[in-house]
């Protein structure tokens, strides 16, 4: 198969001229002999518009990131050159709230651990959980966890948006990378902006999970809102916000570092100066995610700690020093640590099942 001229391509209402044609022979013409062979054509027709190359396969992989797996701080570059980011962003919403709802007992399980200011067993955590609510029981403040997935994301998108395009102000426009340390400044301001104006919801979330109750009687969203607001007041709703603000960079750039350093490492010494498929990536994401997360555990666990103690009932902590220094006093340092465990298993499971819904939705809404 072979042409020679565009006048084939004028026959058939297709104007093209004999310099694109010729490029267009040269993309499809993969061992440059002058012939487009039926395996050539059959190559470029599968993989049209996207060929299987190590970039093509990043790039889809550097999208499929963006969707949120409950933990993510870290934005990736790239979002921008898509046609559809809305599609994207809904995609994403999707997945991640399907993921949340998945692993919504490991949720749970983690917050309840943390509050624990006695010696943490999971069994025993377990059994109460089921105890007080039955099967719902392990989804209680799912909901929540849900209804936050949406304009968190959203505000996170827009807020990182905005911030790169201001520290890229002034560079042309195919010189707009901001660089690592340029992602990791805005991707954590975005994601301090975002945590902020949805941390009521974080907060209630928090209080619905260790709310003690027997046979299931959870007490309505709105009474515990009114509850809240009329008893400990409206600032109660921003408790533990720095220690949740103060996690925000470090995780970031230990993900980040941790993330550059693991695909170095693979490209070296087990690709052997290869290039680093999409599962690779895949593991080294989940790798630096699960280390970022630990490194900054015990700020979530003094978080947890801050939003469950109700003001109203002669707290035992007064605030972050105080919930540090009680809980190194009485647990020692593994105190920091309760509830690790099923927070680490949440990684790879709402990462997966993130991705096998967010691809579903792609297809749904025409993203492919």
């Amino acid at each position: 198969m072979g042409c020679s001229c565009s006048g084939c391509f004028n026959f058939l209402g297709i104007e093209i001229d004999d310099e694109e044609l010729a490029r267009f022979v040269e993309h499809v013409d993969k061992d440059n002999n002058g012939i487009i062979t039926f395996e050539e054509w059959r190559d470029f027709l599968l993989f049209y518009p996207h060929e299987a190359t190590i970039e093509n396969i990043y790039h889809h992989w550097e999208r499929v990131c963006l969707v949120d797996i409950g933990e993510q701080a870290v934005i990736p570059e790239g979002i921008s050159k898509y046609a559809h980011p809305f599609r994207y962003f809904i995609a994403g919403g999707i997945a991640g709230a399907a993921s949340r709802t998945a692993t919504a007992p490991l949720d749970r399980l983690k917050v309840v651990l943390q509050v624990q200011t006695t010696r943490a067993w999971i069994m025993p955590a377990i059994k109460k959980m089921w105890k007080e609510g039955g099967l719902l029981g392990f989804f209680r403040g799912n909901g929540l966890n849900v209804v936050k997935v949406a304009p968190e994301s959203a505000i996170k998108f827009y807020t990182y948006e905005m911030l790169k395009n201001m520290i890229a102000n002034g560079r042309e426009e195919d010189k707009r990378d901001i660089g690592t340390a340029g992602r990791l400044c805005a991707g954590g301001v975005a994601g301090a902006v975002a945590q902020t104006a949805i941390y009521p919801l974080d907060l209630l979330k928090t209080r619905l999970q260790t709310f003690s109750c027997e046979g299931g009687k959870v007490p309505k969203l709105g009474k515990l809102t009114k509850d809240i607001w009329v008893h400990e007041g409206p600032r109660v709703f921003y408790k533990g916000l720095v220690p949740s603000l103060l996690g925000i960079i470090p995780y970031a750039g230990i993900d980040l570092t941790a993330y550059e350093t693991l695909k170095d490492v693979s490209k070296t010494y087990i690709l052997h100066d290869g290039d680093p498929g999409p599962l690779v990536q895949l593991a080294c994401g989940t790798v630096s995610g699960a280390l970022g997360a630990t490194c900054v555990y015990p700020l979530q666990v003094i978080r947890t700690r801050m939003q469950a103690q109700s003001s109203n009932k002669g707290a035992a902590h007064q605030g972050m020093s105080d919930v540090f220094w009680q809980t190194l006093k009485h647990e020692g340092y593994c105190g920091f640590y309760k509830g690790l465990l099923p927070n680490l298993l949440k990684v790879v499971p709402a990462a997966s099942i993130t991705y096998l819904v967010y691809e579903r939705m792609k297809k749904w809404l025409d993203l492919d």
